[in-house]
């Protein structure tokens, strides 16, 4: 007998909870793919990718796009400009990309991300970028080159597996703008023409925030330096020149990277170690006199390897965080977490922590398939 009641009010419970979201048909919603954020004039204008089930006379039904603008003083003013258009209810849990503008990354990303993080329509993976000038120029150029709004996706998800950006996944930005010091970071998108007149899109880098609002831009190598030591990279190509005089050209693919960081205490300041383990091989090689990789140049390689992207995340962290005072590396969650006592003591004063510290880079590299022998004297 008990059982069955059990049954009965499981039963019961599951009708009620059955009405707890509004149920709307495809028809009464306006699909959006694609979101961009400018700020004019102290509003914010979204420019958005949206999606129309068309019926054509004989023919099934075909997927069509166009871009739509409203503008508000608030992002979910403008979204809810939208209905004005059809008068449908918005629906974002479509959206596979959202695009900050310059302007509007300016003025801080939590009033853009905020109302996107709220809604819980909208996915946690949700891609973030930012545009190098405006987000509509972005999602214009998409949508003519791909209704579909895959292109962007696609260059991102490549971008990543190449080593060109980090995570820019909705739910990264928010935890890094939620930490007490750590700042986020956004691949940065530009649109480029092409001889044909066409546009295309582009990773031009990486944007990097103080205080959640837009800082500086990293070039392509210094934000791999910045994925290097946020243990990010993926694969990455290097060429460097070794032999006695430097003729010799290598060229390395890097296909599994590791980082790691340790802190300790000295003279009672922080000193950070990052280590950085990679593994890769060569691809190609080139000599004056022809010829390949022996075995016993690739010790040569793995250190001129190993010195390159010691130099390229040396460069970029004492770019990013000793003068910018940027800490996109979340050095602040390593010293909290190993030296709490410090970090109570001083966290108030961040950026004479930034000062204080001291950061040991150590990178061993492992080089395999070194490719054919030398076939000449060299």
């Amino acid at each position: 007998m008990k059982k069955w009641i059990s049954l009965l009010m499981a039963a019961g419970f599951a009708l009620l909870l059955c009405g707890c979201m509004n149920a709307a048909q495809l028809k009464d919603r306006t699909i959006i793919k694609m979101v961009g954020v400018d700020l004019v004039d102290g509003e914010f204008v979204l420019s958005m990718l949206q999606f129309s089930p068309q019926l054509q006379s004989g023919q099934e039904a075909a997927a069509a796009t166009l871009v739509v603008q409203t503008r508000g003083r608030s992002v979910s003013e403008a979204v809810d400009g939208l209905s004005q258009y059809s008068g449908n209810e918005v629906f974002l849990g479509n959206a596979s990309f959202l695009v900050v503008g310059r302007s509007a990354a300016q003025q801080g990303l939590e009033p853009v991300l905020g109302y996107f993080n709220a809604n819980h329509e909208v996915s946690p993976e949700l891609y973030v970028a930012m545009a190098e000038n405006t987000a509509e120029e972005v999602i214009r150029t998409q949508s003519e080159q791909d209704s579909s709004a895959t292109q962007l996706k696609t260059l991102i998800e490549q971008g990543q597996q190449n080593g060109l950006l980090g995570r820019p996944a909705l739910k990264d930005v928010i935890n890094r703008l939620q930490s007490d010091k750590a700042e986020p970071y956004l691949p940065l998108i530009t649109t480029e023409e092409l001889t044909d007149g066409k546009k295309v899109l582009k990773i031009a880098g990486m944007a990097i925030f103080k205080e959640g609002k837009f800082l500086d831009n990293l070039s392509i190598e210094q934000t791999r330096g910045v994925l290097w030591a946020t243990d990010e990279l993926k694969r990455a190509v290097m060429t460097v020149n070794y032999g006695d005089k430097k003729e010799a050209l290598a060229s390395v693919e890097l296909t599994d990277s590791e980082s790691q960081v340790k802190v300790s205490m000295e003279d009672g300041k922080p000193v950070l170690l990052l280590e950085i383990r990679t593994e890769g091989s060569v691809l190609e090689a080139t000599f004056p006199n022809g010829g390949g990789v022996g075995m016993e140049q690739l010790g040569e390689i793995q250190i001129e390897v190993a010195s390159q992207i010691k130099d390229t995340v040396r460069q970029t962290v004492d770019k990013v965080f000793f003068e910018k005072k940027s800490d996109i590396f979340r050095y602040s969650e390593f010293i909290k977490k190993y030296e709490p006592d410090y970090w109570k003591a001083n966290q108030e004063n961040f950026e004479q922590v930034i000062d204080d510290c001291r950061i040991e880079i150590y990178v061993d590299c492992l080089i395999d398939h070194p490719g054919l022998e030398a076939k000449h004297s060299r």
